[in-house]
């Protein structure tokens, strides 16, 4: 942040007759029916609480709207922008957040957050989830350790589309697709959460993160290398966001579980692709097939891609052959169609050397020469 008087004069007149709190609320502290127990994760824009539902007595996930560069605490306990130059941008984010958590609250699919319900409170913007028992796909494939089988990815894929897919349905988009926001749900019982089948779900929409990214212009909020789609990138105003963006955020996780890194950056690829294949890498340890759908859906050209989650899953069991257009001639180009079948006599053909088409004109003169000898004696 640069060192502006105004902001100087800014905190003197908003900031100091206030006492600032801490960042998260203690615990104990209530919510409407829910009472505060412990911090669960913290990010740059929200506070996520483990809270207790005195009403339905169950453990609830709570999270709270607070954009730390923007916004704080004060000591009643009101979130308030820092400066009075960030209202717009928190305010345009606290209603991304409640837009979210509306949006989500009308799905009921086991891949997609469920929201039981949101409000608004001092200052913020607070909505309900349940509490999930998980670890990151992100941190799953590290303690994995090695590459997961074709079955298990496949058992990852299919549920993670079906949920995206009822979010195209209704003009919806994630858009923030990555290894880091899929929760693998596991049990404690029985065997290792490792060896236990994938029961992904969606997480963060980031749909604040995107409104204040819109409104500061910073990038970095918005976009994570390597799982976003060029279309994402500030400045291609000429290619449309839709399922097809997030079509290649889920073959960048697949791609990222068969290879064990992420894919370049497709703003880079877009200059030069030198990001090596999944059919490459992966070749022998999966289906040629499933491998060949992944490197379709991280094609750098939104319109080269599988345009919906149904055609994705399809192209795992179908082997769809690449068609490189072949270019023609300038010169055959304008030609008519009959004279582009038909070889010149005499021109040199592939595989012919040009001292053959010589002969034949030869072979054809002669022939032509015996034959108006005949007409001539009969």
């Amino acid at each position: 942040m640069d060192d502006d008087p105004r902001d100087r004069a800014e905190q003197r007149t908003v900031l100091m007759p206030r006492r600032d709190v801490s960042h998260e609320l203690p615990t104990g502290h209530r919510l409407q029916e829910f009472v505060v127990q412990r911090v669960l994760g913290m990010g740059g824009y929200s506070v996520v609480y483990l809270a207790h539902d005195t009403r339905l007595d169950r453990r609830v996930a709570l999270k709270e709207y607070l954009p730390a560069t923007l916004a704080q605490r004060i000591s009643t306990g009101e979130v308030v922008h820092r400066l009075p130059r960030f209202a717009q941008a928190f305010d345009k984010g606290l209603q991304g957040f409640i837009n979210e958590a509306r949006m989500l609250g009308s799905f009921d699919h086991p891949s997609l957050v469920k929201v039981f319900r949101f409000w608004s409170e001092n200052g913020t913007a607070y909505m309900v989830m349940p509490y999930y028992e998980g670890i990151t796909l992100k941190k799953w494939l590290s303690d994995l350790g090695a590459a997961p089988s074709e079955a298990w990815l496949r058992q990852l894929a299919t549920p993670l589309a079906d949920a995206l897919n009822a979010l195209h349905t209704e003009q919806c988009f994630h858009r923030d697709v990555a290894p880091d926001n899929i929760l693998m749900l596991y049990e404690r019982r029985g065997a290792s959460y490792l060896e236990q089948a994938p029961h992904p779900v969606l997480l963060d929409f980031g749909a604040a993160r995107r409104v204040i990214g819109d409104e500061t212009q910073n990038l970095t909020a918005i976009l994570k290398s390597g799982y976003s789609p060029v279309e994402q990138y500030d400045g291609e105003v000429s290619l449309r966001q839709g399922s097809w963006t997030d079509v290649y955020a889920l073959c960048a996780v697949l791609y990222t579980a068969v290879t064990g890194k992420a894919p370049g950056s497709s703003i880079a690829r877009l200059v030069r692709d030198e990001m090596a294949s999944a059919s490459e890498l992966g070749r022998g340890r999966y289906s040629e097939s499933f491998l060949a759908a992944i490197d379709a859906g991280l094609s750098v050209r939104p319109e080269q891609r599988p345009q919906t989650m149904g055609e994705l899953l399809r192209r795992f069991d179908t082997l769809v052959p690449v068609t490189v257009p072949v270019p023609v001639p300038p010169a055959q180009a304008a030609a008519p169609l009959e004279m582009l079948a038909m070889p010149t006599l005499g021109a040199a053909q592939p595989g012919r050397p040009k001292r053959w088409g010589a002969l034949l004109l030869l072979l054809a003169l002669l022939l032509s020469a015996a034959l108006g000898t005949w007409l001539l004696v009969r």
